[in-house]
């Protein structure tokens, strides 16, 4: 079993290069993924015209558990919804941390704006 779940966000910086404060090998191994993330994932590398080949071999190496969106998350994600609109938190960022607290995983993101939360779930960044 994992013992973290990434969001969209640290996938990115990661695949980009982007600058984080977090040792990557070390927060990739024994991590976990939302499908609805590698869903984002994908979308967001495409606009940015990276090859669909790339894109995959990037998620293989990843090497990541990928855990399913069913029922218990998709409730959680709705109920959280409306707290997290305001603060700029869309439906994807509410998938994955529905899934954060549904599975017990602390959630690691770039995304600032989910230290707001009030979520029994660790929230943790990477910058």
């Amino acid at each position: 079993m994992a013992d973290a779940l990434l969001d969209t966000s640290v996938l990115i910086a990661f695949a980009l290069g982007e600058a984080h404060a977090v040792d990557e090998n070390t927060l990739l191994s024994g991590a976990a993924v939302s499908t609805v993330s590698l869903a984002e994932l994908r979308s967001v590398l495409l606009q940015k015209n990276v090859d669909a080949e790339d894109i995959d071999a990037t998620i293989q190496d990843f090497n990541l558990e990928v855990l399913s969106f069913g029922l218990a998350e998709s409730q959680v994600a709705g109920n959280l919804i409306p707290l997290a609109r305001p603060l700029g938190i869309g439906l994807g960022d509410c998938a994955c941390i529905a899934t954060g607290i549904v599975t017990g995983l602390p959630v690691w993101t770039a995304d600032r704006d989910w230290a707001k939360l009030d979520v029994p779930t660790q929230i943790h960044l990477i910058r």
